[in-house]
């Protein structure tokens, strides 16, 4: 067992983990109701990213309501709170907060990725933990880490923000690594949603690919559909070939370096009856390391730049950066998989998991060691208009109980694990030329070939 340090509350030393352990299950029960309620409250209130102020202020309240400060505004509409010494160890529960556009919801907004799930999930291990009196007991830093904007969507707006000054990158937890928010962090712990599954109940230590966004803006020449289409320039001709040039790439990306390129057409003419003289596309390189993601992203560029030269229109292509690979930390996840053994067999758990979406957790986990428990009892499609509420019983409380169990292996004997963990990882980049890396990637380049 994992012993404790002395606490008179408890009315002197506490013998061993399952105290606590009988403490945090107590207080997940009682609180269930008020929690579920709470998961339908900020299902009712999708917001966009950088936008997300209702939720933001709904779980301020939660938090003040257990005599604590949180701090507000971080990234625009982040959040953190803290509990336990200042000096200690600290563990992270971070949590997402952005809707994003789901065609058929209503308003066309839904949380149809589960962060209502997160956030409800996520508080609710951190009040348990905290009414149970673990982090002073054991000693070690608890915070609960609320961040925006990990769904990377609206982006003529976050581009606007960042003219603006008011954000330097376009994700939340990118814009929470520059302000520090993750400086002192041991060790940070996320939880995702996934549909129900008749395979596996739990998704442990999984990875995900990384990122970079690219649009490809044409500018033709208006002209005459049908009197003199030979006068015009027909920018949607240009994206279109721009498109096949893509296609005929695929077959050089290799299957270890799990590329996906899936473009869309935002733009592609006026109306019928003119030659379309702008054609706008979208989109993803994703791929499972930053090599990978460089050398797919040099193709894909040639590609776009193909249409435009076929048809001698010119083109924009416009640069953003996304997300970092996610690699967790080995031995954080073992230490996950091990608290998920106590819950779930064997055989409702997934070691070995590679998805080919992406998450900014990836750029948290360069820097600091992360892991990340995927967990069913959500029904629907993620990201479709059908994605659903959850189960309450393992999609909540089966999931805390996991994730609280993390905590207090890594939260005894004054954070000794979480420490641990902290000294002997070696991150994936150093700070300064992680911001190196994303600022290369803003670039933006135009050719013309009338």
């Amino acid at each position: 067992m994992l012993a404790c340090i002395p606490d008179a509350r408890y009315g002197g030393t506490m013998k061993n983990m399952n105290h606590v352990h009988s403490r945090v299950d107590a207080a997940l029960l009682a609180m269930r109701q008020r929690i579920l309620k709470l998961g339908e409250t900020l299902w009712a209130v999708p917001e966009p990213g950088f936008a997300e102020v209702r939720a933001m202020d709904i779980l301020a309240e939660q938090f003040r309501r257990l005599g604590l400060s949180p701090e507000t505004g971080l990234a625009l509409t982040g959040i953190r709170v803290s509990a336990g010494p200042a000096d200690a160890p600290e563990i992270v529960l971070l949590a997402d907060m952005d809707a994003l556009p789901t065609r058929g919801a209503p308003g066309e907004m839904l949380h149809s990725c589960g962060h209502h799930a997160q956030m409800t999930i996520m508080l609710a291990v951190f009040e348990a933990l905290l009414t149970s009196g673990a982090p002073d007991a054991f000693g070690f830093r608890l915070s609960f880490i609320g961040a925006p904007a990990e769904e990377y969507t609206h982006l003529d707006r976050r581009r606007e923000l960042r003219r603006q000054g008011k954000i330097r990158y376009l994700s939340g937890k990118q814009e929470m690594i520059r302000l520090g928010v993750f400086d002192n962090a041991a060790c940070v712990i996320k939880y995702h949603s996934m549909p129900d599954s008749p395979d596996r109940m739990a998704t442990i230590n999984g990875t995900l690919n990384g990122f970079v966004a690219k649009q490809a803006l044409y500018i033709g020449k208006a002209a005459h559909s049908g009197a003199a289409p030979h006068e015009g320039i027909n920018a949607l001709n240009a994206a279109s070939l721009a498109l096949m040039a893509i296609h005929a790439q695929r077959e050089t990306f290799r299957d270890e370096d799990h590329i996906r390129v899936h473009p869309v057409l935002k733009e592609g003419g006026t109306t019928v009856n003119t030659v379309p003289d702008r054609a706008l596309l979208e989109t993803y390189v994703r791929g499972s390391s930053i090599s990978a993601i460089r050398l797919a992203a040099r193709k894909v560029d040639r590609a776009l730049a193909a249409g435009a030269m076929a048809v001698g229109a010119k083109v924009t292509i416009s640069t953003t950066p996304g997300y970092l690979p996610f690699k967790p930390d080995p031995g954080l996840g073992a230490l996950l998989a091990e608290s998920a053994s106590h819950f779930l067999p064997p055989s409702a758990m997934d070691l070995h998991d590679h998805s080919y979406a992406s998450d900014d957790i990836g750029d948290v986990a360069s820097l600091v060691p992360s892991c990340q428990l995927g967990f069913s009892g959500f029904s629907g499609t993620i990201h479709g208009a059908d994605f659903a509420g959850w189960d309450p019983s393992p999609a909540l409380l089966l999931a805390e109980r996991i994730l609280a169990d993390l905590v207090l292996r890594l939260g005894a004997d004054g954070g000794a694990k979480a420490r641990e963990i902290r000294s002997a990882f070696v991150p994936a980049l150093k700070k300064e030329d992680y911001f190196a890396y994303l600022d290369e990637c803003f670039a933006e380049h135009t050719s013309s070939f009338e």
